[in-house]
């Protein structure tokens, strides 16, 4: 479970990190655009942290790690409690 969690927290800042990377390749003109779209908040929910605090790229990706690492607990959890509830077929 371990593992999971960790490439939940490696996604996690893999996506922030992309976002950054976006946002530095579209120049300050278009940034204004980008950060209006659906999909930003949904996969790095720092940036609604982003719009009344001024974070810094890197902090942002430690943030959305964090933030990846709360979710894939508690989906890991879930799973978990799933998985030892169904019956094993026994062979």
């Amino acid at each position: 479970m371990l593992r999971r969690i960790g490439l939940w927290a490696l996604c996690g800042c893999a996506v922030a990190l992309t976002w950054a990377l976006v946002f530095y390749i579209s120049g300050p003109g278009n940034g204004e655009y980008l950060s209006h779209m659906v999909l930003l908040p949904v996969t790095a929910p720092v940036a609604l942290l982003g719009r009344h605090y001024a974070i810094t790229w890197y902090w942002s990706a430690v943030i959305n790690a964090a933030i990846y690492v709360c979710i894939g607990l508690a989906v890991e959890t879930i799973r978990l409690a799933v998985h030892s509830r169904l019956p094993r077929l026994n062979h």
